[in-house]
C-alpha cells in the first residue's frame, strides 16, 4: 500500500500547474501581438518565429516522456528530480523570447533559438509532474482527485491572468519600454512556474522511491536490471494498448475543439455580437465555469466513475456547442450556453488525465513494463497536433466563408463564424465522446484486478531473487 495522500496534496496539488499555465498564457494571448505591434517584426519573420518551434514541439512531443523513462533516476527520484532541475533555465530562456536584440534577423534568431531550447526544458517537468499522479494515487478515485485539483488550479490561472496579464505588461512597459514590459511579464510568470513546481517537489517528498548509495540499494539493483526500459518496451506500451490509442484520438478531438473555440472568441464578439466590450466578462465567466467543473468532478466521479464522467462530459459539452448554433444571434443566451459547456470542459481536464493513468496500469499489465513517463508524456501529442491543426483549419475555414478583415458583418458572415466557433468544435467533442464510449473499455473493477496481478508479479520476482 502506498503512502496515504497528505492534506496538502489533496488541496494544493496543482499549484505548479497554475504557474505553468500563467507562463504559457503569455504566449497564448500576447505572442503574435508582441511580435507584430510591439517588437515590429514583419509577418514573414513572425511566421517563422511561431511555426518553427511549433513544428519542433509537435514532432518531439512523444519524446519528452521517453526521456524520463530512459534517463537513470536522479537523486530525488525518477519524476520529482525534474521539477527542480530545468525550471530555473526555463525562466531565463522564456524571458529572452520577449526581447529584441540587434537587427530583426538577429533578434528573430535569438527568439527562435531560446524557444527551441525552452520547449523541452519545460515540457519534461510538465510530463514528470503529471506522471507523479500515478505514483501518488492509491486507486482510481485518488487519481481523479489529484487530476481535478490540477484542473482547478489550471482553470484558476485563466481567472488570474485575465486580471494581471495585460495590466502588468502595460505597467512595466510604461516604467521602461514596451518590449521590456512584456519581458518582465514573462519573467514573472515563468518564475511562478518555477516556484509552483518547487512546492510540488516539497509536497511529494517521501512518495517516490529515490536512489541511494548504500549496499541495500546495490542489492536492489540486481533484480531491477531487467526493468530497464527499451524503445521496444515503449512502442509495445503504445501499440499493444488499445485504450491508450482510443484516448489519444478522443483527446485530440477535445483539444482541437478547445483551441478552435479560443481562436474564434474575438471573431464572434467583433462580427456576430458586434460588442467587443462583452468579450472580457465572457472570458471571465467561462473561466469560472471551468473552475466549477473541475471542483465538481470528484463528486460526479463517485456516481459515474472516471470513464462515465468523461463520456458524459464530452457528449454534453459537444451537444451544448451544437445547440449554441441556434441561439448564436441572441448574444446573452449564447454566452450562457457556452458557459455551461465550459463547465463540462472543466470536468474533462480532470478525468482525461486520470484515464491516461489507467492506461499506464493496462500497459504494465499487458507488457510487464511500467512506462508511466512515456504514456503521460503522450498527453502532449494531441495537444501539440491540435494546436497545429487549429491554425490550418481556422485559415481554411475563414477563407471558405469569404472572410476579409473589417468586412461588413452580414448574416451570411455571422452564420459562417458560428459554424466555425460552435458547430465544428461541437462535432469534435461528440465524436471524442463516442470514441471513448465504444473503444475505451477499462472499468474500475478491471483496473483493480490488473493492479493486484501486477503486484503479485512483483512480489514473486522479489521472492525468487
Amino acid at each position: 500500500m502506498k503512502k496515504p495522500l497528505s492534506p496538502a496534496l489533496k488541496t494544493f496539488y496543482g499549484i505548479g500547474d497554475l504557474g505553468f499555465s500563467l507562463m504559457t498564457s503569455v504566449g497564448m494571448y500576447f505572442q503574435t501581438y508582441f511580435l507584430t505591434d510591439v517588437a515590429g517584426f514583419n509577418l514573414a519573420l513572425v511566421g517563422l518565429i511561431i511555426t518553427i518551434p511549433g513544428i519542433f514541439d509537435a514532432v518531439f512531443a512523444p519524446v519528452y516522456g521517453a526521456i524520463i523513462d530512459a534517463v537513470k533516476p536522479m537523486k530525488w527520484g525518477k519524476y520529482r528530480s525534474w521539477l527542480i532541475l530545468t525550471p530555473p533555465l526555463v525562466v531565463v530562456l522564456m524571458t529572452m523570447t520577449y526581447t529584441k536584440i540587434g537587427s530583426d534577423a538577429v533578434a528573430a534568431a535569438i527568439i527562435i533559438a531560446c524557444t527551441l531550447l525552452a520547449r523541452p526544458l519545460f515540457n519534461i517537468p510538465w510530463v514528470a509532474n503529471v506522471a507523479l499522479i500515478s505514483v501518488l494515487a492509491n486507486d482510481p478515485s485518488e487519481r481523479v482527485l489529484l487530476s481535478s485539483r490540477r484542473a482547478f488550479w489550471t482553470n484558476l490561472s485563466r481567472v488570474f491572468f485575465s486580471y494581471i496579464g495585460s495590466p502588468l505588461a502595460l505597467y512595466f512597459g510604461a516604467k521602461t519600454n514596451p518590449i521590456t514590459g512584456y519581458a518582465i511579464l514573462q519573467f514573472l510568470m515563468a518564475t511562478s512556474m518555477m516556484i509552483g513546481y518547487f512546492i510540488h517537489f516539497k509536497m511529494t517528498e517521501g512518495y517516490e522511491e529515490v536512489t541511494s548509495d548504500t549496499k541495500q540499494s546495490a542489492a536492489q539493483t540486481a533484480p531491477k536490471a531487467k526493468e530497464k526500459t527499451s524503445l521496444k518496451d515503449l512502442l509495445s506500451n503504445l501499440f499493444q494498448n488499445p485504450p491508450l490509442m482510443a484516448l489519444l484520438f478522443a483527446d485530440f478531438g477535445r483539444y482541437l475543439a478547445m483551441f478552435t473555440m479560443t481562436a474564434c472568441i474575438a471573431y464572434y464578439f467583433t462580427y456576430v455580437a458586434e460588442n467587443m466590450a462583452l468579450m472580457p466578462p465572457f472570458m471571465l465567466i467561462t473561466a469560472l465555469a471551468g473552475v466549477a467543473g473541475s471542483l465538481a468532478t470528484p463528486i460526479l466521479n463517485k456516481k459515474l466513475k472516471t470513464r462515465g464522467t468523461s463520456i458524459i462530459g464530452l457528449l454534453l459539452a459537444g451537444g451544448l456547442m451544437l445547440f449554441a448554433k441556434f441561439v448564436g444571434l441572441q448574444t446573452y443566451i449564447f454566452m450562457a450556453v457556452c458557459t455551461l459547456a465550459q463547465f463540462f470542459m472543466g470536468m474533462l481536464a480532470s478525468t482525461l488525465v486520470a484515464l491516461y493513468g489507467d492506461t499506464v496500469i493496462y500497459g504494465e499489465w499487458k507488457t510487464g513494463k511500467n512506462t508511466a513517463g512515456f504514456i503521460m508524456g503522450l498527453m502532449n501529442l494531441p495537444l501539440k497536433i491540435g494546436s497545429l491543426a487549429r491554425g490550418v483549419i481556422m485559415t481554411a475555414a475563414l477563407a471558405g466563408i469569404g472572410f476579409v478583415a473589417g468586412m461588413e458583418p452580414t448574416l451570411a458572415l455571422k452564420q459562417g463564424i458560428l459554424n466555425i466557433y460552435v458547430v465544428m468544435p461541437g462535432i469534435g467533442l461528440v465524436l471524442a465522446g463516442l470514441i471513448l464510449l465504444f473503444a475505451f473499455r477499462l472499468t474500475d473493477a478491471r483496473l483493480k484486478e490488473m493492479t493486484e496481478e501486477i503486484e503479485a508479479r512483483k512480489t514473486q520476482v522479489i521472492v525468487e531473487s
